[in-house]
């Protein structure tokens, strides 16, 4: 559920939908949302001074469960 979430936001902001996919991966720090996006969109999914991406992991943080203890959300290109 949490992961349909941050895919629907996040399509919404990039120019190209049809490239984002989320993983989920296990770090050392616990388990992270990977959010992957086509190199020209890296940009609007940080936002500007990262209010966008930090909105994300603000409404992950709030919308976890505790089965879905994520640690954190990362994006790659």
């Amino acid at each position: 559920m949490l992961k349909n979430m941050v895919m629907h936001l996040v399509k919404q902001l990039v120019a190209h939908p049809e490239v984002v996919s989320i993983e989920e991966v296990d770090t050392e720090h616990g388990r992270s949302l990977k959010i992957n996006v086509d190199k020209q969109d890296v940009g609007k999914v940080i936002g500007k001074d990262g209010q966008s991406i930090k909105a994300i992991r603000s409404l992950v943080a709030l919308f976890k469960h505790d089965q879905e203890s994520f640690a954190d959300v990362v994006i790659d290109s």
